[in-house]
């Protein structure tokens, strides 16, 4: 897969030490992602459905209240 083909499927970063979708810097020609936002490599990448079913992102956090769409 190249580097065109993940922005045309719709690709989406996650950095798990800052727990939100981010931007990335590629390393080198792995699949391996730092997160523009705090420098690490703990980036996952996924489909927008795929990301947010695993790390359950639209479950809010203990302690938050959850909001209800009208």
């Amino acid at each position: 897969m190249t580097e065109e083909n993940l922005t045309d499927c719709n690709i989406i970063f996650y950095c798990k030490d800052c727990e939100e979708i981010v931007e990335t810097n590629r390393v080198g020609k792995k699949y391996v992602y730092t997160c523009k936002k705090c420098g690490t490599k703990n980036v996952a990448f996924g489909t927008q459905k795929s990301i947010s079913s695993f790390f359950r992102l639209d479950e809010p956090k203990p302690g938050e209240k959850k909001t209800i769409a009208k």
